[in-house]
Order: structure tokens, then C-alpha cells, then sequence
């Protein structure tokens, strides 16, 4: 009778694709050191180490995920500054060309040219044209500002992206490194806290994608 049972069927094997992620931020995404300024780190302002700013946790719900996923973290913040005569070939060609299938803008901070609004939505329209060309289907997300006072980046995001804002940070001054630093510049950036908060709202918005 034995011989005549039927060998239960094994658990169908989930295959979890790997992902090629670029980020692309501010000195929120990276900053090297500068101790002139009282910044030591060389990671996301104004984490307390590497492994607590948004991209290393980011990362490592990725690599929980699938060890073969990649992410590449890259500090643009001269577009910011500087969008009418940005070069996107000089400072983005070899990032494009890798062919991300995730690209996560978090930008927005430093985009106070608020006179300039209609050539901005221009611009970052452009960006995401080049990110797009040879790689049509790449999954863009943007997410806004951690300050309340940056409309223009906030509404061009939300219009043209998929998006999420992150300004409910500035609602506890928990988020932000107040009093950890002696430079007030460096105490805008997200804490420990903030930054877990960035990762988790992306981690969480991405997961459709995944």
C-alpha cells in the first residue's frame, strides 16, 4: 500500500530577481570628510556611522533580500545647485550605462533657486530623460525633500516621478542631528532616527517593484 501513495509534492522554488540599484542624493546620500567643519564621517550627513545613514540601510534590506543585489550611492548635488548647466554625459553617462533597473533620486534640499522654477522642471525632466535612453523600462522613484520649505522640488517630483515625501521628518526635531554637532549646517541632517525613517519609507515604496 505504501508503494501506492502518492510522493507529496515538493514547495515550489521562489526565485527572487536580483536588482542593480543607483541612488543618486545629496550630502544626506554621502559626504566625505570634513573636519574643518566638524564633519569626521564619510557617509550620509549626519549619520553617526556608516551602517546607520539611509544608503547602508537601504543596502542592507537588499542584500537580506538577495546577497547579489548591488547598490551604488552617488552624491549629485551640483544638480541641485546647479541644473541649467549640469552635464549630465560629464557626471552620469557611466552610471546610466550600467543599466540600473532601480534609479531612487533623493533630492530636493538644496534646489533654492525658486525664481527659476519653470527652467527646473525643464531640467529635471531632462534627467529623467537621459536616465531613461537605452534603458526605457528602468523603475525611477523620487523622494522629497526632508525640510518643509522646498515646494519647487517637492511639486516637480510628485508630478513627473513616482514619489513619495518625506517632510513628515520635519515634524520631530528627533529626525535631526540638533546638538549632536556643534555646526548648524550639519545639525539640519537627519539622526540615526531620520535616516532609519528615510530607509524604511523607501524600502517600503519599492516593494511593489521587487
Amino acid at each position: 500500500m505504501a508503494a501506492c501513495q502518492k510522493s507529496a509534492k515538493p514547495d515550489p522554488i521562489v526565485v527572487i530577481p536580483s536588482h542593480n540599484v543607483l541612488v543618486l542624493g545629496n550630502s544626506i546620500t554621502y559626504t566625505a570628510a570634513n573636519p574643518s567643519a566638524g564633519w569626521f564621517g564619510s557617509w550620509g550627513m549626519a549619520a553617526s556611522a556608516a551602517d546607520s545613514d539611509y544608503v547602508h540601510l537601504l543596502t542592507a534590506h537588499f542584500k537580506a533580500q538577495n546577497k547579489a543585489n548591488t547598490l551604488v550611492a552617488v552624491n549629485e548635488i551640483e544638480f541641485e545647485y546647479n541644473f541649467d548647466t549640469y552635464d549630465f554625459d560629464a557626471n552620469l553617462k557611466s552610471y546610466r550605462d550600467a543599466k540600473p533597473d532601480i534609479i531612487i533620486l533623493r533630492i530636493g534640499e538644496d534646489v533654492t533657486r525658486v525664481a527659476d522654477s519653470v527652467l527646473f522642471e525643464k531640467r529635471y525632466v531632462d534627467l529623467l530623460n537621459y536616465l531613461k535612453v537605452n534603458n526605457p523600462k528602468v523603475k525611477i522613484l523620487a523622494a522629497g525633500s526632508v525640510w518643509k520649505d522646498r515646494d519647487l522640488p517637492n511639486r516637480v517630483m510628485a508630478k513627473y516621478s513616482d514619489y513619495i515625501s518625506l517632510v513628515s521628518l520635519a515634524n520631530d526635531n528627533s529626525n535631526f542631528a540638533y546638538g549632536l554637532f556643534d555646526n548648524v549646517g550639519i545639525q539640519a541632517h537627519p539622526s540615526n532616527k531620520g535616516m532609519k525613517s528615510i530607509s524604511d519609507q523607501l524600502w517600503t515604496a519599492l516593494q511593489k517593484d521587487l
